[in-house]
């Protein structure tokens, strides 16, 4: 069953998994200055609004490390993905839109025999790409 998918990758149970996605969004309000009394806000634009998504594998137990691993590949064409993610209820899409992958992160502890992490822990942060300059209901 599929969690979330990430252009080409899909985040499931196992091989490939995640624990926590981490949301900011922002909308630019500074303050303007006003002779004799207190400064004004005016909204001036939107915030770059990234996504982190969290998680933990075991890669020699339980898969996971090509997925991973993938996930940077499509990071490095540079080029934009469609992000979705479902609910466990029903199987109900939600629509994330246009993203790019900005940052792909791991950290991978007790080493096996290869060189390679028995447990990779990783953050990968997206963004909407945002080309009409209007927030593309990412959050909503």
């Amino acid at each position: 069953m599929p969690l979330l998918a990430l252009g080409p990758h899909m985040f499931e149970i196992a091989p490939l998994n995640f624990q926590a996605i981490e949301r900011e969004t922002t909308v630019k309000w500074p303050a303007i200055a006003r002779f004799g009394g207190r400064p004004g806000r005016q909204m001036t634009g939107y915030g770059e609004d990234p996504i982190t998504i969290s998680g933990l594998l075991y890669p020699d137990e339980l898969g996971g490390r090509d997925e991973f691993e993938a996930v940077r590949a499509t990071q490095q064409t540079a080029q934009p993905v469609l992000m979705v993610g479902w609910s466990g209820s029903g199987m109900k899409a939600r629509i994330y839109g246009l993203v790019v992958i900005v940052t792909v992160r791991d950290q991978q502890t007790s080493i096996n025999r290869d060189g390679f992490g028995r447990r990779l822990s990783y953050d990968i942060e997206v963004a909407p790409i945002g080309a009409t300059g209007k927030p593309i209901g990412l959050f909503g």
